[in-house]
């Protein structure tokens, strides 16, 4: 049997007996599906996954950090010494691989329904027949796009030497 807290003590429950009833492991997990279900807390979510088997223990402590810190700003400070830490930093090849096939097959989604199918038709409409700025990498000579190009070329070409 395990213990439950009627009102959550991360919704400011107590210890005390008149707060804590004894469930069945899956009567625990149900009642905390159902408390994240009505309030949307991801410690109940948390809960509820954990009591049912469906997360194991390293699941549950990466979702745990990632969740207790979502929405939560960094201080300058600390903003700054995780770019320090990750500065000069490079992907291995089996990393950069892993990286790549987990893009593969994903549709790139733009957020267009922020406006209405008349904005979005009228915002294509002008620019259609622009003429788009065409510019050479001096390293490799080949021209595009200067959007393509300052990604893929000039500082970050392969030919350059």
């Amino acid at each position: 049997m395990h213990k439950h807290h009627i009102i959550p003590k991360h919704m400011g429950g107590s210890n005390d007996k008149t707060n804590l009833i004894e469930l069945t492991i899956e009567e625990h997990a149900e009642a905390h599906k159902l408390l994240y279900e009505q309030h949307g807390k991801w410690q109940d979510y948390m809960a509820w996954k954990a009591l049912s088997g469906q997360i194991n223990k390293n699941e549950i402590r990466k979702l745990l950090v990632s969740l207790a810190l979502k929405g939560k700003p960094k201080s300058p400070e600390h903003a700054e010494k995780c770019r320090l830490a990750k500065l000069g930093k490079k992907h291995s090849a089996e990393t950069r691989k892993k990286m790549s096939d987990s893009q593969k097959g994903r549709k790139i989604t733009w957020n267009l329904n922020a406006t209405t199918p008349e904005a979005n038709a009228k915002r294509s409409k002008s620019l259609t027949g622009r003429p788009k700025p065409v510019i050479m990498c001096p390293h490799c000579g080949k021209s595009g796009g200067a959007s393509q190009m300052k990604q893929w070329h000039f500082d970050n070409c392969k030919g350059k030497k």
